[in-house]
């Protein structure tokens, strides 16, 4: 009814050598990736300048407060 011992015993034993190699594979990479110089750290980025837009009183197309003259005829924005 049971399987012989060195039946179970060669199992257990292949299957302890497919788990350590499986180990040793995945433990490669990471091996590797301390010997790799790290990557210089970005400076912190501030928060976005957000400016309000108001619609230009010749065309209507929207353009932020400072923004410089678009060229059209009766633009109110400064040059």
């Amino acid at each position: 009814m049971f399987p012989s011992f060195n039946k179970l015993a060669v199992v257990i034993a292949v299957i302890l050598v497919l788990w350590y190699a499986l180990r040793w594979l995945n433990r490669a990479p990471a091996h590797l990736m301390r010997r790799r110089p790290q990557p210089a750290p970005q400076p912190p980025r501030g928060p976005a300048a957000i400016e309000d837009l108001v619609a230009c009183a010749a065309c209507g197309t929207f353009v932020a407060t400072g923004a410089r003259a678009c060229g059209k005829p009766g633009c109110p924005q400064p040059r």
